[in-house]
């Protein structure tokens, strides 16, 4: 579902990829500009709140349930051909309209509709509605002999039947989302309201079991429009097997069994690092954001790999809502472990993901997992720092330089607990960190290379203080920076004339010294340094630093491709005294042709918060530009170019902590929450720009305007004294704190105690 809301535009190009390892010497990719993206979302984030006040409706009458269990109808029966008026919800007004429509498909398990307008312009075809029919009753990516509707039933349990029909309907149209043509549109929804009688709190209802699918701009006609369809429809026939077994579960439960779903059924895992970027939030919380959605995918996916033998059923079917239902389906699961024991092994996974450790600390599921965003300290001297951690949230403090670390960690809260979690030549291991006592590691910098400390809060309700200061000896020496995890998997056959660029972050206090590029074949590209301008377009190549240089290897290795890569030219930069201060950009121009002449290679890697890896591409339909290029049709993955940068520390020149800037926009929960009378909103920007932090109330006014201006990149914090913009005090009740900048926001909720 959601990847980071980028607002580019999706362009379809073909590409020629060469591969090794047996794979098609041809592929076709996708180009994205940054313009305006179309991306698909699940209409929850639009309902949930009208079905929290549809439980409370239902809970203050409950003749409702009695008149639906009183209410007898027929099976419908439906014939292709058969035409039928549907009620739809108007997702921006939140009220019901009537959808012309006419049977397209009838399976063993559902009815396929598609609206008549949408069928007479074109856009739906009996070829979509065919493959729509296929996804949910009989093939699915995870298994080509079983459907949606099957491995659902498996998984969470049985959908309800208030119809007298076991057949689902599935309602193909163009949903009234408020789409204007960019960004994010609804690709689908579940609306209880269908489970009742028609007029239940003055809505309207079809009395079945039904679901809708968007049809424009979804594109059915196409593989990526059907597989974001297929992936919805998993997602929102979850939702109505919930609504038949916990109507009144806390909404995280029921989006993590949702996200969950897709997965199982085999459809592509996006936007993960919306989560991972921040995991200093409240797990259960939920306001509809994209954002939560991340995070309780994550938490799903979890419990799915460690409990896989019919956990999610289980909990599905517990009448016990949130922490309270899962303790008790893991008691029914015959686990030993609980909520407190899973939170805390699920934090561990996030970072080390390592079954040889502890099968605990693992994911069995093969896609790749960002892993969460560390305050990464380079100089392991930091000073005092003193931070916060929300209640069920967590930060992640990583060591990655010197020798001979020392840390403490201090808190009031018995709550706080901190793991170091390090990994070396010696392997890995995790190792309880104890609160107001030094904790020494002199393996640090040989037998541990990287340590992580995972600070969490355990508390449910409250959120926890800490303070900790690290010292050690700081070795000056080289850092690595990247953005490849993994060996390169082939290479873009970018046309003679293109440019290939991956931009790093500023470094404070470091100096660049040399750079490393991964090249197919033997021969030279030539390229340079230049100040990153912080965007895509009209070109991430600003001043150039150091031009030209090149980037020379003499040999072709063969296929398969040796492991580890060995063709790495490398470029030594010291000459040009380049300090690091500012984000900075490497790129090589491709000559002749790609079959005879050095390409940078590839690897690929889930869809990142922030792209890194562009391409100035001389070919494309749209006419020469920057792009960058994902390398599968769901979009959710993209290449990254195999180009390193090595920066040098000089031990003398280093005084104070050396912390990388940050990669993305991140606002940090607020501390204290519940507060009064003030309280501490931290942020980081990745880039300059202009920065709005503001706060609102619950039905979307500006209280508070905190930051109105342009600021460098780096990481703020903001005060709010409960003022509002008029100089008036605002009255109790929750908040929303609004960062944007650069096109993007994120949004945290507060709450003022007078």
């Amino acid at each position: 579902m959601s990847r980071h809301a980028y607002q580019i535009a999706l362009i379809l190009i073909a590409a020629q990829i060469s591969f090794s390892q047996g794979l098609s010497s041809v592929e076709s990719t996708q180009h994205k500009n940054e313009a305006a993206e179309v991306y698909p979302m699940s209409g929850c984030q639009a309902l949930w709140k009208e079905e929290l006040k549809l439980r409370q409706y239902i809970a203050d009458h409950p003749e409702v349930l009695l008149a639906q269990r009183l209410h007898k109808r027929t099976a419908w029966n439906f014939k292709v051909g058969d035409t039928r008026s549907w009620w739809a919800t108007n997702l921006v007004t939140k009220t019901e309209y009537s959808v012309p429509s006419t049977c397209r498909a009838v399976g063993a398990r559902s009815y396929i509709f598609a609206e008549d307008s949408l069928w007479i312009s074109g856009r739906v075809n009996q070829g979509a509605v065919d493959s729509i029919l296929a996804a949910f009753e009989s093939r699915t990516p995870a298994n080509p002999q079983k459907g949606i509707y099957d491995i659902d039933v498996e998984t969470f349990g049985n959908p309800p039947d208030v119809d007298s029909d076991p057949r689902i309907i599935i309602l193909i149209l163009d949903i009234k989302d408020g789409y204007t043509g960019s960004g994010g549109y609804t690709a689908g929804y579940f609306y209880s309201i269908n489970q009742y009688a028609d007029g239940t709190g003055g809505r309207r209802s079809n009395e079945a079991e039904i679901y809708y699918i968007d049809g424009n701009p979804g594109n059915l006609t196409t593989t990526s429009g059907l597989a974001a369809a297929a992936s919805t429809t998993a997602h929102e026939f979850q939702h109505m097997i919930h609504w038949n077994a916990d109507k009144d579960e806390i909404t995280f439960i029921n989006e993590s069994c949702s996200e969950v779903a897709s997965l199982v059924c085999g459809y592509s895992y996006t936007g993960q690092s919306r989560y991972t970027d921040n995991t200093d939030v409240y797990l259960l919380d939920w306001t509809g954001t994209l954002e939560d959605y991340s995070r309780a995918a994550r938490w799903g996916l979890y419990l799915w790999n460690q409990f896989p033998h019919g956990y999610l059923k289980m909990l599905v079917s517990n009448t016990s809502d949130g922490i309270a239902g899962m303790n008790s389906a893991f008691a029914q699961y015959t686990s030993p472990r609980r909520f407190n024991d899973v939170f805390v092994d699920w934090l561990i996974a996030n970072q080390l993901n390592d079954a040889s450790v502890d099968p605990r600390y693992a994911y069995t599921f093969s896609s790749s997992l960002t892993k969460p965003k560390a305050l990464r300290y380079i100089d392991p001297n930091t000073g005092s720092r003193t931070d916060n951690v929300s209640h069920l949230g967590a930060d992640y403090v990583a060591f990655t330089n010197g020798s001979n670390l020392s840390i403490t960690f201090s808190s009031a809260a018995s709550t706080v607990q901190v793991k170091a979690l390090e990994s070396g030549p010696a392997g890995k291991r995790v190792i309880d960190v104890p609160l107001n006592t030094t904790f020494t590691e002199p393996g640090f910098g040989t037998s541990y290379t990287n340590i992580t400390f995972l600070v969490l809060n355990s508390s449910q309700t409250t959120d926890a203080q800490y303070t900790y200061q690290a010292t050690g000896t700081f070795s000056g020496g080289m850092t690595e920076l990247k953005y490849d995890d993994t060996e390169p998997t082939g290479y873009l056959s970018n046309a003679e004339g293109d440019t290939v660029c991956v931009w790093f972050d500023a470094v404070p206090g470091a100096k660049l010294d040399s750079i490393r590029v991964a090249l197919r074949r033997a021969g030279s590209m030539v390229g340079g340094i230049w100040r990153y301008t912080g965007s895509l377009r009209p070109s991430p190549l600003g001043a150039p630093l150091a031009v030209p240089l090149t980037a020379t290897v003499s040999s072709t290795p063969g296929t398969p491709y040796p492991i580890p890569w060995p063709n790495w030219a490398t470029i030594d930069v010291r000459p040009f005294n380049l300090t690091v201060n500012q984000p900075f950009a490497v790129a090589f121009r491709c000559e002749g042709a790609a079959t005879s002449l050095p390409r940078v290679m590839v690897t690929r890697a889930p869809l990142p918060s922030t792209i890194t890896s562009y391409t100035y591409s001389t070919t494309s339909s749209s006419g020469p530009n920057w792009y960058y290029y994902v390398s599968n049709q769901a979009g959710d993955s993209v290449y990254v170019y195999l180009i390193r940068a090595y920066v040098s520390y000089p031990v003398t020149a280093v005084q104070e902590a050396i912390e990388l800037q940050p990669r993305s926009l991140s606002l940090a929960q607020n501390y204290p929450n519940p507060f009064n009378p003030s309280t501490t909103i931290r942020y980081s920007i990745p880039m300059k720009g202009q920065v709005r932090l503001k706060v609102y109330d619950l039905i979307g006014r500006v209280v508070a305007t905190l930051v109105d201006q342009e600021q460098l990149a780096g990481n703020y914090a903001a005060q709010w004294s409960g003022v509002t913009d008029n100089g008036l005090p605002a009255s109790s009740g929750v908040y929303f704190c609004r960062l944007e900048s650069g096109g993007y926001q994120q949004t945290q909720k507060m709450i003022l105690i007078r």
